[in-house]
């Protein structure tokens, strides 16, 4: 099946290039019979011919790998970009009524109202990347996993709307409410959209429709683990070094337990160097924290928790769906990657430099209302 797979990719390749080495090498040699010449660097120009197949075969099937990195990489940007949002929104919620709390909050207002909507544009390419480039990886999770879906994308509503809401409240009872919906879906909504990699990596949706009941799909021990282990991190990112470390490690025992071949590649595989760079970076940033130094503070922890993403894309790859689906079988026809990777350089080359422009105006506080 896989020969066939690939064999398909390159007949559509050549009918995207609208051109094969082969036949326009075969149709040279024909004219130089049928003209007279001798054909003595016959043998070498199907030599040359079959070299240029196979580079375009090679071509044929770095372009979904590329399209799979790309991904990764929104997810990963989410994550760390996104987690930061989440966190102080965590942090929101546990921060109570005292003076200090009151100070916190305001604190966090100024810290995410210019930039606190931006970071979705990584959930939206994700969302764009997957349902484009692989639409029957798309298919498959939303069938097997909408309830977490569906909770995430409540919460993510809820959390926009109340972070606005309770500006305009006047009454200190609904400003009391707006921030407990705020803080309380800023907890649920990276819950479960790590839940579902989770259910994603615990190999337990099927391909075209869950392999067993959606409930069971969506909820079982690896989607929990998790879930906690991105609350634990977007915590991090407010400075909860305990709390992702008992987290992280209660997760990778049920990894271990429920899906030992993808901690083996974790821990001894393709994971490896980036779980390695999350175990070194977690505590050196919990002493620069400890120390007060808060040069690389920042640039650190997004490593740390970017790693772990990291290392559980590569430790899974080549399979989208573990032993069900693999990146080669769920890609869309090379005509929709090549338009895919074309718009998403576009995108590429104007969201990193406006971003980029707003967070550097934004740690200069240039973006801050003029006082009446």
């Amino acid at each position: 099946m896989d020969d066939a797979g690939h064999a398909g990719r390159d007949l559509w390749a050549a009918r995207l290039l609208l051109r094969d080495p082969a036949v326009e090498t075969c149709r040279a040699l024909e004219a130089r019979r049928l003209a007279g010449r001798p054909c003595a660097g016959g043998r070498s120009a199907v030599r040359a011919a079959a070299g240029a197949v196979a580079r375009g075969g090679e071509l044929v099937n770095l372009v979904p790998d590329l399209i799979a990195v790309a991904l990764l990489l929104s997810i990963t940007a989410y994550s760390t970009a996104g987690g930061v949002d989440f966190g102080a929104g965590i942090w929101d919620l546990l921060a109570g009524q005292s003076a200090r709390g009151r100070q916190a909050r305001a604190l966090i207002d100024h810290a995410m109202a210019p930039v606190w909507e931006v970071n979705n544009v990584w959930l939206v390419m994700a969302i764009v990347l997957c349902w484009t480039g692989f639409p029957l990886l798309f298919q498959s999770t939303f069938l097997s996993l909408y309830p977490l879906f569906a909770l995430a994308l409540v919460g993510l509503i809820l959390r926009g709307a109340f972070f606005a809401f309770r500006h305009v409240a006047d009454e200190p009872r609904s400003h009391r409410i707006a921030d407990l919906v705020f803080g309380a879906s800023s907890v649920l909504t990276p819950f479960f959209f790590a839940a579902s990699l989770g259910a994603i990596a615990s190999g337990q949706v099927g391909v075209n429709g869950p392999s067993q009941s959606v409930l069971a799909a969506s909820f079982n021990p690896m989607s929990i683990s998790f879930g906690l282990v991105s609350v634990a991190a977007t915590a991090f990112s407010g400075a909860s070094f305990l709390v992702l470390i008992v987290m992280g490690s209660v997760a990778l025992v049920t990894i271990g337990l429920q899906a030992p071949a993808l901690l083996r590649s974790m821990l001894a595989g393709r994971g490896l160097p980036f779980a390695l760079a999350t175990m070194i970076l977690t505590p050196l940033v919990a002493v620069l924290h400890a120390r007060a130094i808060f040069r690389w503070y920042r640039v650190l922890t997004v490593a740390a928790v970017g790693s772990m993403v990291m290392a559980w894309g590569f430790a899974q790859s080549p399979y989208m769906l573990p032993g069900r689906l693999t990146i080669a079988q769920a890609i869309a026809p090379p005509g929709t990657q090549a338009l895919l990777l074309i718009v998403g350089a576009g995108l590429v080359v104007v969201i990193v430099p406006a971003m980029a422009l707003l967070y550097y105006l934004d740690q200069r506080s240039a973006l801050d209302a003029p006082e009446a």
